[in-house]
């Protein structure tokens, strides 16, 4: 899980009113994960139900989040963290999360916009802040935002809540709300999008020389 992501929940399991039962969507860990802490641990809120298109550690429940099998109004949040570029249409899966959601429920949502293609089991969309807050459109109280360069953020995250919440803005979330400020700060080499520190750029100087300099041994022989 990346560290901006897992602050984001924090920030919400934190600093609004996360409702029970909870149903995360995309629970189960990706490739070399399995070992992360669980969004559950973080959320804190029970009873929750991991749920997943496949079976793994962490899923509760085998469901596809086009067609999730909760009754309307029947879950107090849903987590959907990293999984919407994963979805066919995730116009229709987010009207699925805001149908099972009770009055005053919360959607937590992330996505990724400046991100390798990376199947779990494929990778279709990526998302800028803009189209993230028209996915939440649905919702009466919402926010979105973006994590790192202005014209391409590395990720994206929001907030819909199924009813008013005066007040819902990126400074109701104070960590992220520090991080995406401080972007960049910390790493002072800068690749417009891509930012890395001095000794960062000095091992990957080392490694694409000696890279290099094995290429040219091997065209001489």
């Amino acid at each position: 899980m990346r560290p901006f992501v897992r602050s984001f929940v924090q920030d919400c399991a934190e600093q609004l009113p996360l409702l029970a039962p909870v149903v995360e969507i995309g629970s189960r860990p990706a490739e070399t994960q399995e070992n992360a802490a669980f969004l559950r641990d973080i959320v804190g809120v029970k009873p929750y139900v991991g749920c997943d298109i496949q079976p793994g550690t962490n899923v509760d429940v085998v469901t596809d989040i086009h067609r999730l099998p909760f009754a309307d109004a029947s879950i107090g949040t849903v987590v959907c963290v990293e999984v919407l570029e994963h979805v066919h249409d995730p116009i229709r899966a987010v009207a699925e999360i805001h149908r099972v959601l009770k009055p005053g429920g919360t959607a937590v949502l992330t996505s990724v916009m400046f991100m390798p293609v990376h199947a779990h089991p494929w990778d279709f969309w990526r998302f800028t802040p803009e189209g993230f807050a028209q996915l939440l459109s649905s919702f009466e109280s919402s926010v979105a935002f973006g994590y790192g360069m202005d014209v391409l953020p590395e990720g994206v995250q929001g907030v819909g809540i199924k009813g008013p919440h005066p007040g819902l803005t990126l400074d109701a979330l104070p960590r992220s709300a520090k991080l995406v400020r401080e972007w960049g700060e910390p790493y002072p080499v800068d690749f417009g999008p891509i930012r890395m520190t001095l000794p960062m750029l000095w091992r990957r100087t080392l490694r694409e020389t000696a890279r290099a300099v094995r290429a040219r041994s091997r065209r001489r022989r």
